[in-house]
């Protein structure tokens, strides 16, 4: 799949999204800011292709796509049209005129960041609570991809290994905005704001 056919696929399943909760509810303003995220991913995406910059075109369409699985897999935010699945980052083709050397720095960097992020978050509901296992399977999720993005690293396949971290940021991140994980250190390493 081409970046063009991958922002055409998310923003088909974006516009099919509904807000599961009631208006004026915080589980609705949850909602309202998973989908507001999720658009505003998918607009990064389109400015940094205007730019002819691919690897960040690429690592904004996959943040997208995390906060939106995210999101529905919490029960926020949901839709007839989209389910669920292992995604096949394998699969992205890019253009042969990318910078590869960007490449390679963004998964060095996303690499660090995401490693540092997981040791810098505790799951904050109680135990037992739905809420509590919906971040711990944030957490797993954050974790695997992190696991994945080294093994395609490691067979030098950049491209899908790059996809993983942002995958799993985008989970991670989803959590933390959502209340469901809280931030114990570096908040600089989140996209939520702390007071």
């Amino acid at each position: 799949m081409n970046l063009a056919d991958y922002l055409t696929a998310l923003h088909r399943k974006y516009s099919s999204l509904n807000i599961s909760c009631p208006i004026q509810t915080p589980c609705h303003i949850l909602g309202e800011e998973i989908s507001e995220m999720v658009s505003s991913y998918l607009d990064d995406s389109e400015f940094f292709s205007g730019k002819n910059d691919i690897v960040n075109q690429y690592a904004s369409l996959v943040y997208a796509q995390g906060w939106l699985d995210a999101g529905i897999y919490s029960g926020l935010i949901s839709s007839s049209k989209y389910q669920l699945g292992d995604i096949d980052f394998l699969s992205i083709q890019f253009p042969d005129n990318y910078d590869k050397d960007h490449l390679l720095e963004k998964y060095s960097r996303y690499s660090s960041m995401l490693t540092d992020a997981l040791e810098s978050i505790s799951l904050f509901p109680v135990h037992g609570s739905p809420f509590y296992s919906f971040g711990k399977y944030c957490q797993v999720i954050a974790q695997d991809a992190l696991k994945k993005a080294k093994e395609y690293k490691r067979n030098k396949l950049t491209v899908p290994a790059l996809g993983y971290l942002c995958y799993g940021y985008g989970w991670l991140d989803a959590a933390v905005r959502t209340g469901f994980i809280q931030i114990t250190n570096r908040p600089e390493l989140f996209t939520t704001e702390i007071d």
